[in-house]
């Protein structure tokens, strides 16, 4: 198998597990953030933006994937006790 071959592959099976969890109807830059957020303790617009997978995207595009997230209530954001004008994202957990 080539590494093209391979590399497809493995975007079948992401697509596959995205759907399971129900990630499907998502952007890709929308999954992405989300991914980020599920994986760092303290998340903001900042951090996200800064980190240089993210670095492809504008500061506006990763706004408006975060914003969908917040309005379809996949995250929340709360204000930071360390820094007031941060807001930290968290992946909001189903019960």
């Amino acid at each position: 198998m080539s590494t093209l071959e391979k590399l497809f592959q493995l975007r079948k099976a992401l697509d596959e597990h995205e759907h399971e969890l129900g990630m499907g109807h998502l952007s890709e830059v929308e999954k992405a953030v989300l991914s980020y957020i599920t994986h760092h303790t303290t998340s903001t617009i900042t951090s996200i933006r800064n980190d240089p997978y993210f670095g492809r995207y504008s500061l506006s595009t990763i706004k408006r994937a975060v914003g969908t997230l917040l309005s379809q209530e996949i995250v929340r954001s709360d204000q930071s006790t360390d820094d007031k004008r941060a807001m930290n994202l968290s992946y909001v957990v189903e019960a």
